[in-house]
């Protein structure tokens, strides 16, 4: 195993499942003092070097953790510390320690033009973890749900899929819980009971709702989503969000792309141009115009109006 490594991506929890795991192959039997932890934004680089070259503690083998190492992205951070990137270009390029360093990097981007992106890629192993596809989210819920001795109703995972999507931290969570509940098999009775919806499952039903007219329904599912203290400006720009995807989907249908053309040429993840897919032949093009120009007006009207927000939100819904 390289002794510098980077693993980069949006999905945190992903980066840090995947940076433990080598951690813990690398070290063996880990502790507190074999496997260190530092935040990039609050340690410098010096510090960051005089932990590798630190022997270890009870141990033979260290590994260091470094979060959140935005200097290799071309983003503009804010951050308790100044880095000498020079200092960690020499340490890299005459590394003589045995310490495992792994830099974590929540961005869906290296920059590959600086200097330091380039030197680590030679030097070590660049990762990249990307949200996972809807066939890997449904073999790691079986191989999961497999390894704690349960199995899995085919239709009890296609539930779960419906009600969290396929975000990795999501789908993680609703499954633990899901385990800890169920004893032999996972059913649709168990996901029903204790599977919560997501909150991108419920502005795509949201949406659907008031696209098609079910007024009542829409009002109901809004309000519920009020009571989980859901900001209703932060409701309302997903529905424009979900609106314009269903717009651009059906365009680019009508125009022959494919699924997979679609999603890279709109920066989003195939799982929901799959589903906005499947939705859009119920809905004329000028229908969902009219309503992006609906909501563009109540967004106005939020920005504008002294008025409650939940108050605006029914009425808007009762208009649209």
């Amino acid at each position: 195993m390289d002794r510098l490594q980077l693993i980069y991506g949006n999905n945190a929890l992903r980066i840090s499942e995947k940076a433990k795991k080598l951690a813990e192959d690398f070290v063996g039997e880990a502790d507190d003092f074999s496997i260190v932890a530092l935040n990039y934004r609050e340690s410098t680089i010096e510090q960051i070097i005089e932990e590798a070259q630190t022997l270890p503690f009870l141990s033979d083998r260290k590994a260091i953790l470094v979060d959140d190492a935005y200097s290799f992205t071309g983003a503009k951070v804010r951050a308790e510390v100044d880095h000498d990137i020079d200092l960690l270009v020499e340490y890299i390029n005459n590394k003589n320690d045995d310490a495992l360093i792994i830099f974590k990097v929540y961005n869906e981007q290296l920059d590959n033009r600086k200097k330091i992106t380039k030197l680590l890629k030679k030097k070590g192993t660049v990762t990249e973890m990307a949200e996972m596809t809807e066939n890997e989210v449904r073999s790691f819920i079986n191989t999961t749900a497999e390894e704690a001795g349960v199995e899995v109703d085919p239709k009890a995972l296609n539930l779960f899929i419906a009600r969290v999507g396929i975000k990795y931290d999501q789908v993680r969570n609703e499954l633990d819980k899901l385990l800890l509940y169920t004893e032999g098999k996972i059913t649709e009775e168990a996901v029903d009971e204790i599977v919560s919806v997501s909150l991108e499952e419920n502005i795509f039903r949201l949406t659907d709702l008031i696209l098609s007219g079910q007024k009542a329904g829409a009002v109901k599912l809004l309000r519920a989503l009020m009571l989980q203290n859901e900001e209703p400006m932060q409701l309302l720009h997903l529905i424009i969000n979900q609106l314009r995807l269903l717009y651009q989907v059906k365009l680019m249908m009508q125009q022959g792309y494919q699924g997979d053309h679609i999603a890279k040429a709109l920066k989003v993840h195939p799982y929901r141009v799959k589903l906005a897919a499947r939705e859009i032949g119920k809905y004329r093009q000028d229908e969902l115009e009219r309503k992006m120009v609906k909501c563009r007006d109540i967004d106005y009207k939020f920005k504008s109006s002294y008025l409650n927000r939940q108050s605006l939100f029914e009425l808007f819904i009762l208009e649209i």
